[in-house]
């Protein structure tokens, strides 16, 4: 089928943190939020396009079983991931958008590091990996480019826990050859598969490759929530990295707009 012939009149984003999840739903008009099947959803129209945005929550356990129930009701042209992730890649800055060819399984290469194990880690072509939709994502990887936003095309790693220090995040991006690491991305577009869907992997840096972060895993619940309490405790424990990460948010978050507004606006003109 032609480029030509190809129809995306119903988009689902996908979002993991609150955060996320409502800075995107704000660029909708008519947005009504609700719980369906255990999952928090927001449905409402970007220029005309109607659009889904769909919480799993950080991490999440279970979220991909609850994703695929979805996804054998509710029928999609196309997925979106968007979201923030942490750089691997030294070379990547905080705003900057890395658009997944690839999502590898780097939990193993994880453990080994957080373990401090002398195990020779696995070959690059030996670890899992579920592969983004080429086409979509290098169309949306032309259009972004072209709203002056800078993009590269590369490889996701999923984490098992938030990669708080530079050495791991830098450790893991030479092991894995991965751009950037989030916690859904891989078990999404192993879900999507399923459901035969075109799925495209936006992140949007928000901790740099040599930048340390808050333990906020020490303030992330089971299920996949932060705790307001918790979070603040790690901020005040760790001064200067909070410092790093508060200036980092704004610029992220502001890319993560301009971002979900560029694809969408694609899909919204492609009707």
């Amino acid at each position: 089928m032609g480029e030509q012939a190809v129809r995306h009149n119903r988009v689902c984003v996908i979002t993991a943190a609150d955060i996320e999840f409502k800075n995107i739903t704000k660029l909708l008009t008519g947005a009504l939020t609700q719980v369906e099947l255990r999952l928090k959803v927001c449905r409402g129209r970007f220029n005309g396009l109607a659009v889904t945005v769909l919480q799993t929550e950080i991490g999440a356990p279970r979220f991909a079983e609850r994703l695929q129930d979805h996804l054998s009701i509710f029928n999609y042209d196309a997925l979106l991931v968007i979201g923030l992730a942490g750089a691997l890649d030294p070379a990547l800055r905080t705003g900057e958008v890395v658009i997944y060819d690839r999502c590898l399984d780097g939990r193993g290469a994880e453990a080994r590091l957080q373990n401090r194990s002398k195990e020779n880690p696995l070959a690059c072509d030996e670890i899992a990996r579920n592969a983004c939709d080429a086409r979509l994502a290098q169309k949306l990887f032309e259009v972004l480019n072209k709203r002056g936003l800078h993009c590269v095309r590369g490889a996701g790693a999923l984490v098992e826990r938030i990669v708080i220090d530079a050495q791991t995040k830098l450790e893991l991006g030479r092991q894995l050859r991965a751009a950037a690491a989030d916690m859904e991305s891989y078990l999404v577009l192993a879900a999507v598969a399923e459901a035969q869907l075109p799925c495209a992997v936006l992140r949007i840096v928000l901790d740099e490759a040599s930048s340390d972060l808050p333990d906020f895993n020490a303030a992330l619940g089971q299920d996949g929530r932060m705790e307001l309490r918790l979070v603040l405790q790690a901020m005040r424990a760790r001064p200067l990295s909070t410092l790093h990460f508060l200036r980092s948010l704004r610029p992220a978050l502001r890319a993560l707009r301009q971002v979900t507004t560029g694809a969408l606006s694609y899909f919204a003109n492609s009707q």
